[in-house]
């Protein structure tokens, strides 16, 4: 039975691709300059790029979680998890790290897909709490800082909007 996994794939398609209940990954990133996605407010906030780049550590980090393996990359703490604000003036940097959030996420769904509801219920490692309740952490993480990142956008005035589907 499939019934969760495709619950999961749904829920994962929809944060990062559909405009539905709120905005999409796709539509808080979409059209977003180098030097907009490096803008802080006042100091005082992470950049959209910081977000970008947790997006990336954590996700790519569940997908260690579930197939078992070692994440390489390693984090003092969660705030080194952002990375630093990001160069205005480095576009292709800006471009490959959208292009990294893109293709840790189509991996996440391809982990996601091999999974059945049996495996979903099973711990993703021991002493630790199942698959499923990680995945539902993950895509509500994602989804709180995808507001952060319309937020942002909004403050700088260079939110568009939504494109509702």
């Amino acid at each position: 039975m499939q019934g969760v996994t495709n619950m999961f794939i749904d829920q994962l398609d929809m944060h990062f691709h559909e405009n539905d209940w709120f905005a999409s990954m796709d539509q808080a990133l979409h059209g977003c300059t180098t030097a907009e996605a490096a803008w802080t407010s006042s100091g005082n906030s992470n950049s959209v790029w910081q977000i970008v780049n947790h997006l990336i550590f954590w996700n790519e980090d569940v997908i260690h979680r579930i197939k078992g393996t070692e994440n390489p990359l390693k984090a003092e703490d969660n705030e080194e998890t952002f990375g630093n604000p990001g160069d205005p003036e480095d576009e292709m940097g800006w471009v490959q790290t959208v292009e990294r959030l893109n293709e840790v996420m189509n991996t996440l769904k391809t982990v996601i897909a091999d999974l059945d509801d049996e495996k979903l219920k099973a711990p993703y490692a021991a002493d630790r709490y199942s698959i499923e309740r990680l995945l539902s952490q993950i895509m509500l993480h994602d989804t709180y800082h995808l507001g952060q990142i319309v937020l942002l956008r909004k403050l700088q005035s260079s939110w568009g909007g939504v494109d509702w589907c």
